[in-house]
């Protein structure tokens, strides 16, 4: 087996014009590794018999839409180039075709041509495998065409000897009795079938030569890969019709396809051909080898690849005159505390997508001046995702549940409560980092009758637990906690504003702890109050959900 250059994709790349591929930040070159030392040396190893060194294999290159797949594919199949022949496919761009084997013995024809050094041809003798039979009459589109009836042509076809009848010679016809056109279309049929068998057939003794050819060239080692991108994306028929070709066709000792899928939703594909009660997991099981899952990446460093990062920048949204909580230095850590959220609601890579998307889109649409907090639209955000019903309820203020305590007692259970019981508790105590500058605000705290402190809080990251988040902000928005911002600036006097209470409760805090739970809490309710994020209110967040919830996400372009 040759041995392998490390793949580094660290950093960007531009090999080829019209391809770009930016930083691999999901550590995704390792799998590629350790995938092509396992595809390489099961399409072709020496230390084999000689009649076994050269394998046909299948791979199923699995993962949701919206992960990274094509990117994956496609700088593997760049790195794999240098010292293997490569074909890579899109079959989503090219299922307009109507004929898979076209697609793919056209893609191999043209790109093959490009790094081989001898000619890549498909002899003349095979070319009636080119030759589509009539569509309609293979697709049994309708009874009649140009005067000839498709039944008759069956029954002459098709023998129903082995089917039982209670009276055989009535309802067997002579083949003297059909017209003379059907016998012959009949005829060009059974010709067309045996010729495409015998060109099948050349064309896999050629892929055969291909392949010996290749294991000639100085530049280029076994095996061959096929990489085949976008399957599940498109029409049923072509992605049955598809993998049937790979299997049937192509299957040639030197050559490793790797089909990339959201198998998942192949197996729905599958389905809405063969009806739901289809065993689509076994019959996927006949095309494959075996199947690689690349696993669920970190949201935060996800977010960061597909995501417009340039929103969550301190210049951007000072040029718009415009403000987010929580601050924060730089857009990953944004997009880090958005995905605490979304990990804890459990969402797809797709919907965390589709959300970060839509909250770039009210990012982008806020008014001069305006505000708004991105968790609480984030979390508002998952709730509409996963139980439109129960958002109804929250962006409402309607919100009520009933359960029973350990002693059998009927007792409400609030909002922040019915929340976290779906939050596994790591999750809960997951951080969401606020860049705070204390100093930004006030040089002192208000301490009543004339008399204040010094801030000597310190400028940096202060940080708070989602499980806090979640009781003493976003369930404040919607009025159904006590644990809130509102009881933390509470005062005796009725003289006292609620932002000199909220510094009253700074000015008493402990500043050797200025940066964990409770501090942070008093200083999101002092910023709450003294740059108006308490002025939001549902109604302007169910505006947020609503207008910018028809955005779906559908995939990089």
């Amino acid at each position: 087996m040759k041995e392998f250059r490390g793949f580094n994709w660290d950093k960007p790349t531009n090999r080829n014009v019209n391809e770009y591929f930016p930083a691999d930040k999901l550590d995704r070159a390792r799998y590629a590794m350790f995938l092509s030392k396992l595809l390489v040396q099961e399409g072709f190893d020496k230390s084999r018999t000689e009649a076994e060194q050269k394998r046909n294999y299948v791979l199923n290159l699995n993962a949701e839409w919206g992960a990274g797949k094509t990117y994956f594919l496609k700088r593997w199949s760049q790195d794999l180039a240098v010292d293997y022949p490569i074909v890579y496919i899109d079959a989503w761009q090219q299922d307009y075709s109507d004929d898979p084997f076209l697609t793919v013995i056209a893609a191999i024809i043209e790109q093959l041509g490009k790094q081989a050094s001898f000619t890549i041809k498909i002899p003349n003798k095979a070319a009636s495998i080119f030759k589509a039979v009539a569509p309609a009459i293979a697709q049994g589109l309708t009874k009649k065409i140009s005067g000839i009836d498709l039944a008759e042509l069956n029954t002459l076809l098709f023998s129903e000897e082995d089917e039982e009848s209670e009276d055989k010679d009535s309802v067997k016809q002579n083949s003297s009795e059909f017209s003379p056109a059907i016998k012959a279309l009949a005829q060009n049929l059974i010709k067309d079938h045996e010729a495409k068998n015998k060109s099948i057939e050349v064309i896999k003794s050629k892929l055969a030569d291909w392949v010996s050819k290749f294991e000639k060239q100085e530049d280029k080692s076994l095996p061959i890969f096929i990489f085949i991108d976008e399957l599940d994306r498109c029409r049923p028929s072509y992605a049955v019709e598809m993998l049937e070709t790979i299997k049937h066709i192509f299957d040639v000792k030197g050559i490793v396809f790797v089909v990339a899928t959201d198998t998942e939703q192949l197996q729905h594909t599958i389905k809405s051909i063969y009806g739901e009660g289809f065993d689509a997991k076994i019959y996927l099981g006949r095309f494959f080898n075996s199947r690689y899952s690349l696993k669920r990446p970190v949201l935060k460093d996800f977010l960061s690849v597909h995501s417009d990062t340039t929103k969550f920048e301190s210049a951007y949204l000072e040029s718009k005159n415009i403000e987010l909580l929580p601050r924060t230095q730089t857009p990953e850590t944004a997009l880090a505390n958005i995905s605490v959220v979304l990990d804890a609601f459990q969402v797809s890579a797709r919907t965390a997508i589709q959300i970060t998307e839509r909250i770039t889109a009210i990012i982008v649409n806020l008014p001069r001046g305006k505000k708004v907090d991105v968790l609480v639209l984030a979390i508002l955000f998952c709730i509409y995702e996963k139980d439109h019903s129960l958002y109804e309820e929250v962006i409402t203020g309607r919100f009520k549940r009933d359960g029973k305590n350990h002693k059998g007692e009927v007792r409400n259970i609030s909002l922040n409560n019915f929340l976290k019981q779906s939050i596994q508790e790591v999750q809960q105590l997951a951080e969401i980092k606020y860049f705070i500058e204390p100093l930004s605000y006030t040089n002192s705290f208000y301490l009543g009758q004339m008399a204040s402190r010094n801030n000597n809080f310190a400028t940096g990251n202060y940080s708070i637990q989602l499980a806090e988040f979640i009781d003493s902000i976003f369930c404040r928005v919607f009025n159904n906690t006590t644990n809130s911002l509102a009881a933390m600036v509470s005062s005796s006097s009725e003289n006292v504003t609620a932002l000199h209470s909220a510094e009253q409760n700074l000015a008493n805090a402990d500043v050797r702890k200025p940066r964990v739970g409770n501090i942070t809490l008093l200083w999101l309710s002092y910023i709450y109050i003294k740059d108006g994020y308490k002025e939001i209110t549902k109604e302007h967040y169910r505006g947020f959900i609503e207008l910018s919830s028809p955005l779906d996400y559908m995939g990089d372009s």
